[in-house]
This record gives structure tokens, C-alpha cells and sequence, in this order.
């Protein structure tokens, strides 16, 4: 009897994944301007909130322990995740499918829901990084100049805190926007988590424990 070479089975799941990823980079894509725009806005408050952080910087220098690089560094990297991180929540579009109905659609497609929803969201978060978060950052660097990650190692620690910042976003909205299974609305949910997802991410905050 021949001796046949046994090959692993393919996941059939892995590249439907991928497809998804591709589709919700590709759906974000077609709103180009909009996203320009975007990275135009978070450029110019960058701009404000480094000239703000500046004027700390002079009056008190080596703050925390930090120079005015760091905070400036801060100030753009924060401003070029608002997008991918989707800061002010949604993005998902659940609550609405829930609403009318379709999400049982959802639920018998070839995929869990969630992991379905992670990889469009994937998608948008890279669309978003690429469009809207270099911008600033560049801004940044040209207008006042910050720190970039030095070596290789340091840029794969950023792109896996950023890739695992995606994912604790994703699993924020992913619970704000099932709370529509139990309640009418989720407007006030929504405004719940824009106070607390702003309040924690220090975006506004993050040198509040070191003024005291």
C-alpha cells in the first residue's frame, strides 16, 4: 500500500477573514475627502493643544520627568489615533441592524458575528491609521518635531500596542452597541462611554495627576 502524504487541511475561515478586512478597508476608502478632512481637523487641534502644552513646558520645565519633545510626541500620537481608535464610539453599525431586524441576517452568516465585525473593523482602523493618523503625525514632526521609535524592535512594540489598542476599541463598541438588545435607545449609553473612553484614554488628561 502507498504511502500518502498527509497535508493539513486549509482553515477555510482564514480567508474569509481577510476578505472582510480588505471590504472595510475598501469601504472606507471611497469617503476619501471626508477622511482628509479629518486629518485635517485633528492636525490643526494638534497644533492648539502642542502650543498649549508648550506654554506648560516653558513655565515648568522637565515635567514628570518628561521634556517638551515628549509631551509634543504625545500630543500628534494621540491626535492620529482619534480615528483608527474610533475615540467618540460607533463605527459598527449594530445598533441600527438590531432595530430593524436584520442582525438575525447577521447571525447565520458563514462567521461569528463578532469575529465577523472585528475584521471590518480591521479594515477601517488600517484605512483610518493610513489616511487619517500619518498626517498629524507628519504635522507634527515638520512643525515642532517629535520622537519616532528607533530600531526595529521599538517600531514593532508601537504597531502591536496600536494593533491591541484596535482590538480594546473594538471590544468596547462591540458592548455599547448590544446594549440596544436591551434598551430602546442607545443615545445615552453612547454618551456614557464618550465621557469615560475620553476621560481614561488621557487624551485630555494625561498630565492632570502630575499639576497636583
Amino acid at each position: 500500500m502507498r504511502n500518502r502524504a498527509i497535508t493539513p487541511r486549509r482553515c477555510p475561515t482564514i480567508p474569509l477573514y481577510a476578505r472582510l478586512v480588505r471590504y472595510g478597508f475598501r469601504k472606507h476608502a471611497t469617503y476619501v475627502w471626508a477622511t482628509l478632512a479629518g486629518a485635517f481637523t485633528n492636525s490643526v487641534f494638534g497644533i492648539l493643544r502642542a502650543y498649549i502644552l508648550i506654554a506648560l513646558w516653558q513655565a515648568r520645565p522637565g515635567l514628570a520627568g518628561y521634556d517638551m519633545t515628549d509631551a509634543i510626541t504625545y500630543c500628534f500620537v494621540t491626535q492620529a489615533f482619534i480615528g483608527p481608535m474610533q475615540l467618540f464610539g460607533g463605527g459598527l453599525g449594530l445598533p441600527e441592524r438590531i432595530r430593524s431586524g436584520d442582525i438575525a441576517l447577521d447571525l447565520v452568516r458563514p462567521a461569528p458575528l463578532q469575529a465577523w465585525s472585528l475584521a471590518e473593523d480591521a479594515g477601517r482602523a488600517a484605512y483610518l491609521f493610513l489616511v487619517r493618523g500619518i498626517p498629524p503625525m507628519l504635522v507634527g514632526a515638520l512643525v515642532f518635531g517629535i520622537h519616532f521609535p528607533a530600531g526595529p524592535g521599538r517600531w514593532l512594540a508601537f504597531l502591536t500596542g496600536f494593533a491591541l489598542g484596535v482590538v480594546v476599541s473594538f471590544g468596547w463598541r462591540y458592548l455599547i452597541a448590544l446594549s440596544v438588545c436591551w434598551l430602546l435607545d442607545d443615545r445615552g449609553v453612547a454618551v456614557v462611554s464618550l465621557v469615560l473612553t475620553t476621560f481614561f484614554s488621557e487624551l485630555n488628561v494625561s498630565i492632570a495627576p502630575t499639576l497636583l
